[in-house]
Order: structure tokens, then sequence, then C-alpha cells
């Protein structure tokens, strides 16, 4: 009895000092056991140990894909930023070729089996860890909690309680130390920064090691982006983005589409009604969606299809999409170059 007072003491004394509530706490960690027969004492140890990080809201706040444009910054503008120029260089593509070519085998067998190309599962491991070189160096138990329950907690609270939980499952699934595992300032894992949920719903053993691994498994983390698009919808064969064909006149019209939703819910034939066209042989059926991107010369739009729109379900921004669409076609290119 004493032993587990002097335990609620520090623990209390913890918790008030990284501004976590201890009812709130206490909540989860019973839950835990509760729900997920998680053991209490290591959770109340893993509290007392915890570091909250306070940079992570400003983290938050500076995400380029809500502060940047995709390429519209001129020379004469130095506070501008374009998004394109963070993921699409020749470093990336450099890097990008050689982790194709190193990892032929598992890319052409994830593209066999889950139809996905392997230019676009490059372009993703590409843009989330830069290959594995930036997976992240924030303590993932730290800084869930703090997002859920503690100093951090914002109006996402809810997402993130869950992706705690997830978190906690996940290490208690594969004999992870749940105080060793680090990632990204949001709680992204591994080389192709899956989430916690997404790890535990979508990351597979590909290398038929019998376990997931998506730290040094390269094998693990092609097999897993690849069923994560295919289990999203992927379309194997089908376009991704396709060109606009429209006279001035109508591009009022084309602009007011591209502020609706970049899922796919417009027949092709309602824009062809109204004089708009693609330069792709499709049906009239097909639904598409307006996506507007910010280039030197001005505004530009292109039809997104449903894969642009699957490949948002990896990060639900428009400029991700664009980033990672336009880095496989680079890298698409480079490889055909170099076979050549």
């Amino acid at each position: 009895m004493i032993k587990y007072l002097l335990t609620c003491i520090v623990f209390v004394s913890t918790m008030s000092h990284a501004d976590f509530k201890q009812h709130d706490v206490n909540n989860f960690i019973d839950f835990m056991y509760d729900e997920h027969s998680y053991n209490k004492d290591e959770l109340r140890k893993l509290f007392q140990e915890i570091k909250t990080e306070p940079r992570i809201k400003k983290y938050f706040k500076k995400a380029p894909e809500r502060t940047l444009t995709w390429n519209g910054c001129t020379k004469k503008d130095k506070s501008c930023t374009n998004y394109k120029s963070l993921f699409v260089t020749k470093k990336n593509i450099q890097k990008g070729i050689k982790f194709w070519h190193e990892n032929t085998a598992e890319l052409n067998a994830a593209e066999e089996k889950f139809g996905v190309p392997a230019e676009i599962i490059v372009a993703i491991i590409g843009i989330e860890s830069r290959y594995g070189s930036r997976t992240g160096t924030f303590k993932t138990f730290d800084t869930l909690a703090s997002l859920a329950l503690g100093p951090n907690k914002g109006r996402r609270a809810k997402f993130y309680k869950s992706e705690l939980i997830n978190f906690l499952l996940l290490c208690k699934e594969n004999n992870f130390n749940p105080r060793n595992i680090k990632g990204s300032y949001a709680g992204a894992l591994g080389k192709p920064q899956f989430i916690s949920s997404s790890y535990r719903n979508y990351a597979i053993d590909f290398n038929g090691d019998s376990q997931v691994d998506l730290w040094n498994s390269n094998g693990d983390v092609i097999g897993s982006v690849a069923n994560y698009f295919k289990k999203n919808g992927w379309r194997s064969g089908m376009p991704i983005m396709s060109q606009i064909i429209f006279e001035e006149s109508e591009r009022e019209f084309v602009d007011s589409e591209s502020k609706k939703s970049y899922k796919p819910k417009t027949p092709y034939k309602y824009f062809k009604i109204n004089n708009v066209y693609v330069n792709d042989k499709i049906s009239e059926k097909q639904l598409l969606s307006v996506i507007a991107r910010k280039e030197k010369s001005g505004k530009v739009y292109s039809f997104g299809h449903k894969n642009f729109y699957v490949i948002t379900r990896y990060n639900r921004s428009r400029l991700y999409a664009l980033a990672v669409y336009y880095l496989s076609l680079e890298l698409k290119k480079s490889k055909t170059d170099i076979e050549i």
C-alpha cells in the first residue's frame, strides 16, 4: 500500500509539472486496462517519464501544406517559398533512382500484386522520409500523449487519443518498447511515415520474415505503401491527372469548379456541356474534379481522377498529392533516360 501511495504521489507531481490533468490521464489508464488489459504500472511509468515538447505547436502552424504555394513564387518575393521546390528536387530524384535500383525486385512485386506503379511508391517514400534518412526524432509516446491529453492538446485531441491507443496496442502486438520509438512531431512512424492506426491496418510483412518493420525493411515499406493505396481505392492503369482544354471565356467556370472538393464527383459530360474538355479519351460518365495550382505564369488547372484523390488519403493535402504526382513523373523520366 505504501509503495502504491508513493507511486501515486510521484505520478501526480510529474503530471502537474508536465501540465497534464491527472483526471484525464487516470481515466485513460483505466480505459486501457479495462478495454485492452494493458498493464497499469507500465502506463503509469510511461506517463511519469514523459517530457513534453513545446516545439510541436510551432511545427503544426508552419506545416508546408498550410503555409506555402505550389510553384507561384517569383524571385522578387523573398518571403515566398514554393511547396514544389521542397520535394520535387534534383537530390530527391537522384536518391529516388538509387532507391529504385536497389529495390527493383520488391517494387516490381508490389506493382504486380497491388497495381500501384513503382514511381508512385518511390515518390511517397522520398517525400515522407527522404528514403529513410528522416524518420523523426520525437518520442512517439510523449508526442501523442501531449497532443491527446497534455499541453499540446487541441481541436484534434480525439484523433490523437485514438492514435495514442493504437500506438500502445501496436507496441504490445509487436513487442516494441513504447519508450524507444521515435517519429515525427505528429506521431508518424518509419520510412513511409505511417501513423499508428495505419501501421496496424495497412502495414504488411512483404519480405516474408514473419515481422513487419517499417524502419529497416525496404520490402515491408514498399509493400505496405502499395497495400495502403490499394485498400484506399487505387485504380490500376488509370490516370492521376489530365490536361484541361478550355477557352478563356470558360475560365471563371473552371476556377469555380477548382474550389470544390478534389474528390471527383462531377461527370465529364457536365464539363463538356460547359465547353471544357479533357485531352484523354474517357467516358462521359467518368467522375472528375478540377485541381488548381499556382505556377509562375499564373493559375493552371488540371482534371483530377480517382487516383489523385487516393493520394490525398495518405496526406489530405492537394499540394501533397501534386508533389507525389510530379516527383513520380520525374522519377519515371529519369529512370527511362538512364535505361536508354
